[in-house]
């Protein structure tokens, strides 16, 4: 944290703030929006303008991971080598997840299949009833539900520890032949890097009842 006084570095609009951090404006704004990445907004009369400060920023990518010790260590740029591992790793993350949400979305099984380890396992609650066992029930029920072209999903937690992470998924607007016309499901799920891929392990869910929280 630097001291009340020192001078801030900052970064003066989207286009610097995805360039300070080697990624697209898109991402950058999803980050911000589902994700927290602190950027901060000018109020004008025509249309605000963001800003955010570099060390808000690298403070925001530290809290988002855990690194091995040799990572860690104070090198050149400390918090732009943990900032910059942290976003490679969470780009391959997100890659997985989006994979499972458009198999979701279009309702096919085949979509998703590449995101789950082949050992993959699930369980959870629908409507106070317990599931639980392969993934393979997962695909028979997304095919036999159908598309749910209004799903919303939003990332609540991604946490990257080393070769395993875990993120909490909240899907909200589902609809399809056995969801019903607009449900949200609570999804845990834990994740394996294996051969340089990351893949899911486990799918730990919870089906909200309709009207309830």
């Amino acid at each position: 944290m630097p001291e009340r006084n020192a001078p801030r570095k900052t970064l003066e609009s989207w286009k610097q703030i995805a360039a300070y951090l080697d990624r697209s404006e898109r991402t950058v704004r999803r980050w911000e929006s589902e994700e927290g990445l602190p950027v901060h907004r000018r109020e004008h009369q025509k249309q605000d303008t963001v800003f955010a400060y570099t060390h808000e920023v690298e403070a925001w990518a530290r809290r988002h991971t855990r690194l091995p010790e040799a990572l860690a260590a104070p090198v050149e740029a400390p918090e732009v080598a943990v900032a910059n591992s942290y976003l490679t790793e969470h780009d391959a993350i997100t890659r997985t997840m989006h994979c499972y949400i458009a198999g979701a979305r279009a309702g096919d099984s085949g979509v998703m299949r590449p995101a789950f380890h082949t050992d993959a396992t699930i369980s959870g609650f629908c409507l106070g009833v317990e599931y639980g066992g392969s993934v393979r029930h997962v695909f028979e029920w997304i095919d036999a539900n159908g598309p749910a072209p209004r799903i919303q999903a939003r990332f609540a937690r991604i946490e990257i520890i080393h070769t395993i992470a875990v993120v909490h998924l909240e899907v909200e607007h589902w609809s399809g032949k056995l969801a019903g016309a607009d449900a949200h499901a609570s999804d845990v799920f834990t994740l394996l890097k294996v051969g340089g891929e990351w893949k899911i392990t486990h799918k730990l869910f919870h089906w909200h009842q309709l009207g309830a929280g």
